[in-house]
């Protein structure tokens, strides 16, 4: 699993090299009240920012594995995935 903070860059080349794995939306501090899950290849989460300019400011992004994405978001953020609705 991966973090993304502040890091645009390395972020979209994980999604570009990554197009079958998964991505986490959350807040910089993560809460499980926002834990959102995402295909790497969702329109949501890649291209242009809908909101702002930057992808991994105001929110971070933890890309891996579906299953340790799920296992990190129970045992330490105490929450579980919401799937986005657009690409799960």
């Amino acid at each position: 699993m991966q973090r993304f903070v502040d890091d645009d860059t390395g972020y979209l080349e994980w999604v570009r090299r990554h197009p079958d794995g998964f991505v986490v939306n959350t807040s910089r501090n993560p809460s499980p009240s926002y834990l959102r899950l995402h295909r790497g290849d969702c329109a949501t989460i890649t291209g242009n920012p809908a909101r702002g300019v930057r992808w991994t400011a105001d929110y971070v992004k933890f890309c891996g594995d579906r299953g340790e994405l799920e296992l990190w978001a129970r045992t330490e953020v105490g929450g579980d995935l919401q799937p986005c609705p657009l690409c799960l």
